[in-house]
């Protein structure tokens, strides 16, 4: 293990990759950021554990393809014990994406992909890993708090949430549709969320921040957690009872139109919304004009505020809208959009918001047909 020494930054970063290359080039980029600092690097789990403990590190970098243990084991073995973020640093696609998922689904704050000369430049690769850092020093206070709800959730099943007044008074008690939006630490939370409201066999709606390459794993596993019926959204998937869509990465926006009595997948390209490709708001905003009242908007952990205002245009339109609760956020970011700007109906944590669901459509939905 070699150990970086430097003068003052308030976010010391420990980088655990085996290459050589890969250590200097992230030591330059993030000795360069404003606000951080490498205090170590490590080339193998075996001195990523031991550092860890040493040096105390606000932030770890992880490649999942180490020497020895695997990457995944040193991560179950930090979050368990000792939690703090956890950024991902990975190759892109193919197995590195099955890996990058599972280590979501243990609670790594986040990922990005290595450079590899073509489609993930230098450039880029620098961007995104500086950005990446600034949402896992976001998360530090909360991700304690965050990792035991995870954990509760996942060893208890869900409680009801206590009834909260909404705005007006009850809706016509048909809902058809749950959107689902969410980025930083949305792969477990997302997860918890669909396997308590799989009995309802409602089709869901999810706008989870990833790139390309990713989406369709991503949806493979909720299908194997769930037991539903989870795939990558294409365009013209007409959604059905107990069906669930994932909108793809890249630069395709997704909506949900209605189309003679049923809810069909449009897949449409364009500009960056609230800063991303596919957008929570877009869905949101496409959910509340043709689903209306008969709609269940969920915003769960994420940076920034992509989906509040889609969120607020879904409870004008009469949909109930819930958000996760900031204590049991990795980061609390668009919940609190949502929040500041009166597009929640409640405030929920996660673990209770399928029974909260549950309440709300009172455990028989029924479908709107034409």
């Amino acid at each position: 293990m070699v150990v970086a020494t430097s003068s003052a930054a308030p976010v010391k970063v420990l980088v655990v990759d085996d290459s050589v290359l890969m250590q200097k080039l992230m030591t330059q980029i993030i000795n360069s950021a404003p606000g951080f600092e490498v205090i170590g690097i490590a080339g193998s789990a075996e001195e990523g554990w031991d550092a860890i403990q040493e040096l105390r590190p606000d932030v770890v970098t992880l490649d999942l393809e180490l020497p020895g243990r695997h990457g995944l084991k040193l991560l179950a073995r930090v979050l368990k014990q000792d939690p703090l973020p956890v950024l991902i640093v990975s190759a892109f696609g193919g197995p590195g994406a099955d890996n990058t998922i599972q280590a979501l689904e243990l609670g790594a704050i986040d990922f990005i992909e290595k450079p590899d000369g073509t489609t993930h430049t230098l450039d880029g690769f620098m961007k995104h890993l500086v950005a990446a850092l600034q949402r896992a020093a976001a998360s530090r206070k909360m991700i304690a708090a965050a990792r035991q709800m995870t954990q509760m959730a996942a060893a208890a099943p869900a409680r009801p949430a206590a009834p909260a007044p909404s705005r007006e008074p009850a809706r016509s008690g048909k809902t058809s549709l749950i959107a689902i939006g969410a980025s930083t630490g949305g792969v477990p939370a997302v997860q918890t969320v669909m396997r308590d409201l799989a009995h309802l066999r409602l089709p869901i709606v999810v706008v989870q921040h990833m790139p390309p390459g990713y989406t369709a794993k991503f949806a493979a596993r909720l299908a194997t957690a769930t037991g539903l019926d989870v795939r990558e959204a294409a365009d013209g998937d007409k959604l059905r009872p107990g069906m669930a869509v994932v909108a793809p990465g890249g630069p395709r926006h997704l909506e949900i139109e209605e189309r003679r009595g049923e809810f069909v997948c449009v897949l449409r390209e364009g500009p960056l919304v609230s800063g991303h490709s596919p957008s929570v708001d877009v869905m949101f905003h496409s959910v509340a004009r043709s689903v209306g009242s008969h709609a269940v908007g969920i915003l769960l952990t994420g940076m920034g505020r992509d989906g509040a205002d889609g969120l607020l245009a879904m409870r004008k339109a009469g949909a109930e809208t819930l958000i996760q609760s900031g204590e049991t956020c990795v980061v609390n970011g668009m919940p609190k959009a949502a929040f500041e700007i009166g597009a929640a109906d409640r405030v929920v944590p996660l673990n209770q918001i399928g029974g909260a669901v549950g309440q709300l459509v009172g455990e028989r939905p029924n479908l709107r047909t034409a």
